[in-house]
Parts: structure tokens; C-alpha cells; sequence
């Protein structure tokens, strides 16, 4: 009976161990989502930010999660391990659109100058003193 037991337990284990491994093969090898490829919602640095500071709440209902098309001025383009561009605006006193660069698409953002104009497309992911876009690539 102690022997049977064992082998039971064994076997469960394996089997724990043979399904674990495919969870996290299949989760390693998963496709991300491409936002340029995506419909998003086309809005102005300046209409976004102002919508985060003035209802925040509303505001993460309106865009967070989503794809969004994002056109305002260049003002710092960071070309560090993680490529970032902030977008402001006339009116920005302290805050702005910080658009972190997707690595699959980095072309067009080495171009990019202070003062140009661009269009951006990524996924909003909330407010944290400035609006948060992830995942994102250059609108040609």
C-alpha cells in the first residue's frame, strides 16, 4: 500500500511538472499585441493630458488599456535602453505624453527632432504625473 501510494504521487507529479511546462512555454512563445496595427482612438497630447488631469477617473475609462493615435510636439527624445519621446503641447506648464517605443518598431524615432510635430500610436496605461503610452511606434 506505501509503494502505491508513491507511485501515485509520482505520477501526479510528473504530470504537474509535464502541464506546468507547457503553461509557461506557451506563455514565453505568446504573441504580444501590436498597436500600430491597430484602430486607435486619435486624440491631441494636449486633449489627453487634459483629460487625465481633469477627471482622471473618466478619463481611464475613456482611454486606458486602448490603442491610442497621439499627435503633439516633440520635446525630448530619450535613445536609452527603453526609447522613449515626449509629447507636449503650448499650454504643457509640468506635464506631457511620455511614449515609450515598442522595440519591434523603432524606425522613424531616431529622425525625430525637438520641435517636431509627430504622431504616435501605443497602449495608454494611466496617469503618473504625465500620461503613460507603452508599446508604441511612429504613424507614418
Amino acid at each position: 500500500m506505501n509503494k502505491r501510494i508513491w507511485k501515485l504521487i509520482g505520477v501526479a507529479f510528473i504530470c504537474a511538472v509535464v502541464v506546468g511546462g507547457v503553461i509557461a512555454y506557451r506563455m514565453w512563445n505568446k504573441d504580444f499585441e501590436d498597436a500600430l496595427s491597430q484602430e486607435g482612438v486619435k486624440v491631441t497630447a494636449q486633449a489627453l493630458y487634459t483629460a487625465f488631469e481633469t477627471n482622471e477617473a473618466e478619463a481611464n475609462k475613456t482611454y486606458v488599456g486602448k490603442v491610442v493615435e497621439v499627435t503633439g510636439t516633440v520635446s525630448e527624445v530619450q535613445s536609452d535602453s527603453l526609447q522613449r519621446v515626449v509629447l507636449t503641447f503650448p499650454e504643457a506648464m509640468m506635464g506631457g505624453i511620455v511614449v515609450n517605443i515598442d522595440k519591434r518598431h523603432p524606425e522613424g524615432i531616431d529622425e525625430l527632432k525637438t520641435g517636431d510635430q509627430a504622431t504616435l500610436k501605443g497602449f495608454c496605461s494611466g496617469f503618473l504625473m504625465d500620461v503613460q503610452i507603452i508599446d508604441a511606434g511612429l504613424v507614418k
